[in-house]
């Protein structure tokens, strides 16, 4: 005798409006979790940035102690090298090209102890650059030698602290050390000459204000919002407004990006109007710089438009320190600065 199982056909299961709700809680827990992750992530970094701000600052006071309370310099041309009969090793013992001993991390380093990673330990590929740095036989240690000089995470108040030397009629020449400005003395005016750059440590009249280093990153113009592929450091670092020429702002509008459609506001991003070295917002809206008191901190774009950041004289400028700008230099070259 069989017995024969007996089925009405119908099936335990999901219907498609319960499926499409799991599927919906799933992806908002996943968009949540995203977002702790990132959030984790950018706070790690920007821990990371401050805890190499701090050795970056004890290389740049040592520097100072070394050197009678000079200042290290922000940029010192193949020209200035020569005049000055300058020259720089890498740790191997070769001698550097003077064009990459221009800009600030070569005469930083050995107070470092020639350690690469306060400047450059935020790159993918730090490890493969350390070791084409140390070792003069493998066949990427000149391109090395340049990425040094070329891309530190941090940008340096290179023209308003150390100063950036070019030459000029045979002799060194120091951008805006003579350039005049105006400040505000009680009800009076007044025009100085000499104290827009800080040569040495003393010099500095507001070290809790004035910034030595920031993120920073080469600009071309353009407007820069929400990037998902951050730039390579530079050297050096800007303010808003260098001389009489503006070279970028806080973005001021309001942008659709056409890939998401989302509407992107004011205050989001910067636009550049001058290819410079400008800060950089690299983890988050805020960027990573250090005062020259050895403060570390997270600064906003709108607190860096401030003049009083970046030149000391700013400080007693007539009218806000916002506003505050200078005559160029006849040698900067028709505005086109950093140029040699």
């Amino acid at each position: 005798m069989s017995h024969q199982h007996q089925s009405d056909g119908s099936r335990p299961g999901f219907t498609i409006v319960e499926l499409l709700a799991v599927i919906g809680a799933i992806s908002l827990l996943l968009a949540v979790l995203l977002v702790g992750l990132q959030s984790a992530s950018r706070a790690a970094n920007n821990t990371r940035s401050m805890s190499n701000l701090r050795q970056v600052f004890i290389g740049w006071t040592s520097y100072s102690n070394t050197y009678n309370d000079r200042l290290l310099p922000g940029y010192i041309s193949d020209g200035v090298q020569d005049y000055w009969r300058v020259r720089y090793n890498s740790p191997t013992g070769s001698r550097l090209d003077p064009s990459v001993a221009a800009t600030y991390p070569w005469r930083l380093l050995p107070f470092l102890d020639n350690q690469l990673e306060p400047m450059f330990g935020y790159l993918e590929d730090s490890r493969a650059l350390e070791n084409s740095y140390a070792n003069e036989n493998d066949p990427s240690h000149q391109d090395a030698l340049r990425e040094i000089s070329e891309v530190p995470e941090f940008g340096y108040n290179a023209y308003y602290l150390g100063g950036w030397w070019k030459m000029n009629n045979g002799v060194a020449h120091l951008l805006f050390g003579d350039t005049p400005a105006d400040i505000q003395v009680g009800n009076d005016v007044r025009t100085v000459k000499g104290r827009l750059v800080a040569l040495s440590a003393g010099s500095i009249r507001q070290p809790e204000r004035q910034i030595a280093f920031s993120c920073s990153t080469l600009r071309k113009p353009g407007v820069y919002i929400r990037e998902e592929n951050i730039p390579n450091g530079a050297p050096w670092v800007v303010p808003s407004r260098l001389c009489e020429t503006t070279i970028w702002e806080e973005y001021g509008g309001t942008r659709v990006d056409l890939t998401t459609s989302i509407a992107q506001s004011a205050g989001e991003g910067m636009e550049v109007f001058v290819e410079q070295a400008v800060p950089l917002r690299r983890h988050g809206v805020t960027i990573p710089s250090l005062t020259c008191d050895g403060a570390t901190s997270q600064i906003g774009l709108s607190d860096m438009l401030s003049m009083d950041r970046w030149t000391s004289v700013a400080m007693e400028a007539v009218g806000s320190p916002r506003d505050f700008s200078h005559e160029c230099d006849p040698v900067a070259n028709n505005g086109e600065f950093g140029s040699n």
